[in-house]
């Protein structure tokens, strides 16, 4: 009988494993890579942004927004690429906090887990916000909102988001598959419209050296367009849950950018065109004016789609933040209690409803506070803040992760080098540009982002936490090995 025969009649499991993962708990196996990017794709929110956020970058560049977009397309590709570097060696809940640690050490990596909890926290917080908004106003007819309209819905829409969750993640990513693709497949008709009604001109597309930006105003208008694929990178915490994940989660995260760039080109090119013949929409910076009055109904469908893009959108960072605080947890960084998992679900239940409630406690209180307010603005700075700050990170850590383990290569480490470049351009541009209510929201962001590592500082070097647990990701467990001789059996 040979060795490997004998392994199997025994069936005893490898002692040189450990029993349990740091992630145990959670149910392994149960998404595949289109659970992945179905979740990347629903934090992104591709159907809301180019119906509402689009117009944005257009006024702030004109002619050239669709060369800014091309050129934040290519450094979310960049970002994938590095994320890649680590999600083909470690499956991990944290996603981006985990591989910042396991990068440049724990100090910097609860700088980035503070950053990228910030910016899922800030979107899921206004996107809530918005979708409560739109949906108030189909509920209502339009007749204006209302204080106890809006509290109750968010915390319905939260309730909804936190059952989905609980029931695990295959459960949460089949919502969000269903509806984004619907919303996705709608924009991409309306999109399709909008540049038949304009003959299908791409003359608009093509910049005019006339109005050349400066470069800092380039880089401001990639700032503007990078929020817009915030998120996608959301689907590698769902990675210890799912199946082969050091093959599904780099192939989620590059397929996501690069169909997140191709829709929001698309969309972008049929609103230039529009607005080049002078046919753009009052309601949304993509639908035309003619199509809205001419048939009214599409104004209707249009909040429809988009506060369904904002609820699903809600539920992705909720989810992402739920695995992020469950990693934590684990590590002894947040309370325990949070590191526990539904015996049923097989999921980070108690996390869920905390997540949650922090969710709608934000959202109630900025529909409070009200447009302009600092809450406001703090919040929405947070988005763009929050992960610039955490893609700059992970991009600064791959190359002294792959030093550390003994695997660099020019061929695998350039795309982290040149998006470390990128990045930073646009991140010291991006503080310079800050004026007015913002200064003092960034200002709260940053003592915010301060106190989570100081504190963290004071932890360890009062021994309360320890840095072995630091970096925590999902392992082969004694139950998914043989036993060989080597592990204590006889020789045959």
């Amino acid at each position: 009988m040979s060795a490997l025969s004998d392994a199997i009649s025994r069936r005893q499991p490898a002692a040189s494993l450990s029993a349990r993962s740091p992630l145990h708990g959670l149910r392994r196996g149960s998404v595949r890579t289109v659970d992945l990017v179905a979740q990347s794709v629903a934090a992104v929110a591709p159907a809301g942004v180019l119906l509402t956020h689009s117009g944005g970058l257009v006024g702030h560049l004109g002619s050239f927004s669709f060369v800014a977009l091309l050129l934040t397309a290519a450094v979310v590709v960049l970002v994938a690429l590095t994320m890649s570097v680590f999600a083909r060696r470690i499956s991990a809940a944290g996603g981006i906090y985990t591989f910042v640690t396991r990068g440049l050490g724990p100090i910097v990596g609860i700088a980035a887990g503070a950053a990228i909890a910030l910016g899922y926290a800030s979107v899921a917080i206004d996107t809530l916000r918005s979708g409560v908004r739109r949906l108030g106003g189909l509920i209502t007819a339009g007749n204006g909102e209302d204080a106890a309209t809006t509290v109750l819905l968010a915390l319905g829409c939260t309730a909804i988001i936190v059952v989905v969750i609980v029931c695990g993640a295959r459960a949460s990513t089949r919502v969000m598959l269903v509806i984004e693709s619907v919303a996705v497949a709608a924009i991409l008709a309306v999109t399709a419209v909008v540049f038949a009604g304009t003959g299908w001109d791409l003359a608009p597309l093509v910049p005019d050296p006339g109005a050349m930006p400066s470069p800092s105003a380039l880089a401001g208008g990639i700032g503007i367009a990078l929020v817009s694929f915030v998120g996608f990178e959301s689907g590698a915490t769902l990675g210890p849950e799912s199946r082969r994940p050091l093959a599904s989660v780099p192939r989620a995260l590059v397929w996501t950018a690069v169909a997140v760039a191709i829709v929001y080109l698309f969309g972008t090119g049929a609103q230039l065109s529009a607005a080049a013949s002078g046919s753009a929409g009052r309601t949304s910076a993509l639908v035309p004016a003619s199509v809205l009055e001419s048939a009214p109904w599409t104004a209707t469908l249009i909040d429809a789609v988009i506060a369904a893009s904002w609820l699903v959108c809600t539920l992705a960072c909720t989810n992402a933040l739920v695995r992020l605080v469950f990693t934590m947890a684990r590590e002894g960084i947040l309370p325990a209690w949070l590191g526990r998992t539904s015996q049923r679900f097989a999921t980070p239940h108690r996390a869920a409803l905390t997540v949650g409630g922090v969710v709608a406690t934000g959202t109630i209180l900025q529909a409070w506070a009200g447009h302009g307010s600092l809450l406001d603005a703090t919040i929405a700075l947070a988005t763009p803040v929050g992960f610039l700050i955490a893609y700059l990170l992970v991009c600064a850590a791959a190359v002294p992760y792959l030093l550390r383990v003994g695997e660099f290569t020019l061929r695998e480490s350039w795309p982290a080098i040149v998006g470390t470049v990128a990045l930073g351009a646009v991140a010291v541009t991006e503080v310079m540009g800050v004026v007015g209510l913002d200064r003092a929201a960034l200002a709260i962001i940053a003592v915010v982002l301060a106190m989570a590592v100081l504190g963290h500082v004071v932890r360890f070097r009062a021994g309360r936490t320890s840095t072995s647990h630091s970096g925590a990701y999902d392992t082969p467990v004694a139950a998914d090995a043989l036993a060989t001789p080597g592990d204590g059996l006889p020789r045959p």
